[in-house]
Formats: C-alpha cells, sequence, structure tokens
C-alpha cells in the first residue's frame, strides 16, 4: 500500500517594508521583505518615484496585516488587490509585494524565477543605458563623455530626455535640444541606436514638431511624446515616420490595452515596479505580442526591481531591451547590495542562476 504525502501549505507571516536611500533623484526606495512560517524570505520592491515612499510603504503595512496567515497564492493576492487599487502608491504597494511573493515560490521551488514563467527564451538580456549615467555630472560635454563610455561598455542603445525644464512651446528652445541630439548622433556615429523620451511634456502638435527635427538623425523610438491619451498618440503617429514608445505609467492591463488599441505603439514599456508585478508584467507583454508591438521594460528604480524584471524579459520573446537606470559611478554602491551582484558583460545581463529572484538582499 503506497503511502500518501503530506503536503504542508506555506503561509505568510511576516510583510516588512523597508525604507532607504535612493539613487538617480529619487530620496528613498520602498523595499519589503515577505516571510513564510518556513521561515523562507524573499525581497521585492515598488516603484517610488520622489517623494512618495511614505504612502507605499502605508499601503505595504495595510495589505500586509491583510495576508498574514494566508497562503502563498499569487493569482489569488493579485485577483484580491489590483481591483480595488486607486492609485499609484498602492499600485506599488501590490507590485512590491507580488515580486517578494515570486522570490518565495522560486526558493520554495529551487528555481529561478524565469524558469516558473515557461523558462528562459534567452541566456543575456540586452540592455540599454539610459540618464541615470548621467547622475553626478556638471557640463554637457561630461553627459557626452559618459555616453561614449556606455557605447564603449557594450551597450547598443542610449535612451535620453533632451527636454528637460525647458517650456514645451518654445520653438527656438526645441531647436537647441535637438541640436544637443544632432551632437549626441555624431559623437556615437550612425548605427548606432539612439531614443528620445519626453516625459509627456508635448501637446499632438508639439509633438509631432519635435519629431520632425528628430526624423533624420535616425531615432529608434519616441517615448512619451505626449500624455497617454491614446487619441493623441494616433495623431502623433500619424505625424512622424519615428516609431512611438510608452506605458511606464500603466497600472494594469486595462490601461496597457488601451493603449494597444491606438495602433499608435510599436514599443510598450511595462513598470514591473507599479504594474501588479511580475505575472502582471508577463501577461502584458502576452497581449502587447498579440499586437505586434516589442516590450522594452522601463526601469528608473533600484536593483531588485532591475533583478524583477530581467526574470520577465528572459521569459518574454517580443522583447527589445530591458532599460538599465545605474552606470553613474557614484551609485555603484547600489548593486552591492545583491549578493551575487548582477552581472552584465558587453551591455547584457547575464541571467541569475540562484532559486527566486537570484539573490540574498544585503
Amino acid at each position: 500500500m503506497k503511502q500518501r504525502t503530506q503536503r504542508t501549505t506555506v503561509r505568510i507571516r511576516q510583510v516588512i517594508p523597508i525604507v532607504m536611500r535612493g539613487t538617480r533623484g529619487y530620496d528613498e526606495w520602498v523595499i519589503v521583505r515577505v516571510v513564510t512560517d518556513q521561515g523562507i524570505e524573499g525581497v521585492g520592491e515598488g516603484f517610488t518615484w520622489a517623494g512618495k515612499a511614505a504612502p507605499i510603504r502605508s499601503w505595504i503595512e495595510s495589505i500586509g496585516e491583510d495576508i498574514v496567515g494566508r497562503p502563498l497564492e499569487i493569482e489569488a493576492f493579485l485577483a484580491r488587490f489590483l481591483p480595488h487599487a486607486s492609485d499609484r502608491s498602492w499600485y506599488a504597494a501590490i507590485s512590491a509585494i507580488e515580486i517578494a511573493l515570486w522570490d518565495v515560490l522560486g526558493k520554495i521551488a529551487g528555481r529561478p524565477v524565469y524558469c516558473l514563467l515557461g523558462g528562459p527564451v534567452r541566456k543575456q538580456i540586452p540592455l540599454y543605458a539610459d540618464h541615470g549615467i548621467f547622475d553626478g555630472t556638471k557640463s554637457w560635454e561630461e553627459q557626452i563623455e559618459r555616453i561614449l563610455a556606455a557605447k564603449e561598455a557594450g551597450f547598443r542603445m542610449f535612451k535620453w530626455d533632451p527636454f528637460v525644464d525647458m517650456d514645451a512651446r518654445d520653438a527656438k528652445e526645441l531647436g537647441k535640444r535637438v541640436d544637443r541630439v544632432r551632437q549626441v548622433r555624431e559623437a556615437v556615429g550612425e548605427g548606432y541606436e539612439l531614443a528620445i523620451d519626453a516625459h509627456n511634456r508635448f501637446d499632438a502638435a508639439g509633438a509631432i514638431a519635435a519629431a520632425k527635427m528628430l526624423e533624420p538623425l535616425d531615432i529608434l523610438f519616441f517615448e512619451a511624446p505626449t500624455k497617454d491619451d491614446p487619441e493623441l498618440l494616433k495623431k502623433v503617429a500619424g505625424g512622424t515616420s519615428i516609431p512611438l514608445a510608452t506605458g511606464e505609467l500603466a497600472t494594469n492591463r486595462r490601461e496597457a490595452k488601451e493603449l494597444l488599441d491606438s495602433g499608435a505603439l510599436s514599443v510598450f514599456q511595462p513598470e514591473v515596479g507599479i504594474n501588479g508585478g511580475v505575472l502582471e508584467s508577463c501577461k502584458t507583454a502576452a497581449l502587447a505580442e498579440r499586437y505586434g508591438v516589442r516590450i522594452a521594460t522601463h526601469n528608473w528604480c533600484g536593483p531588485i526591481v532591475t533583478r524583477a524584471a530581467t526574470h520577465v524579459c528572459a521569459a518574454t520573446p517580443n522583447l527589445l531591451y530591458q532599460e538599465y537606470a545605474g552606470g553613474a559611478p557614484r551609485n555603484d554602491w547600489e548593486y552591492d547590495l545583491l549578493e551575487p551582484p548582477t552581472r552584465i558583460e558587453n551591455g547584457r545581463q547575464l541571467l541569475p542562476e540562484g532559486p527566486g529572484l537570484g539573490f540574498r538582499f544585503e
């Protein structure tokens, strides 16, 4: 007679928010530890934009009180909280906890998270560098030097916002900013990929005017040219040959679908630290694939979201790039928080091999 194996349901015992020093203009990051009744610990992080750490921490505490004693069931967790989330702080808290739950689940299974998402479709993740490398620079010339250093390090694309702090209606200033893009193109040479971010600052006419000036400079994509309004994006897409990208502000798949339905996007940029986490990012990537849209995960967070996004990217067939916000010399310390540290070679991130997200949080 066969002996039946007794199964033990893993339950959540503690949810502990941690607020710590951040980088790149964010004073604080919000990290969470989730501990099970078996003593297994997972770590997550939510997207903390400037000055918003306190409400995210508060939501983590509130959600934590609700889920203590509950089983480790990620779909059930998302179904319980995502429909009721009403602001970015709430979504960031949900995302942070969800990431930590995946870390726990991977450790229980003894496998990296990407294996639990269907397995990797690539062994290395192509990264693009962004304006995070400018942190600490004091001149435009120094910023160009940083861009060239990123190219030399193997990053095949660079993206930044040349329109920072300008009046979006000032045509003369717009010309000056596009001239800086021209300077970068001349510095990096033809064939090197450049993308431009506008952080939702233009109206449709302004975005088209900027795009027309950028077209001769071989821009891979124009990110967030207007606010994330499908009708505005359709107007911009119809007025330029540059592919459009956006998605970092979408906190759920309904919002993502509305943007994809516009037909204006060539690249969608899910933010793993605010859109519900790992599983929702994978579902959004699958949705985008149905529209023939590539994925370039957004990341202006800390190293934990970077690692979580890597697992999503590893299992995403329609991946274009993963955004990489690190690289400024004065911020090297952030990757010392993870052991083993994130491994980047020739502009590509190697897949973590350990269980869960693949690190210990020091």
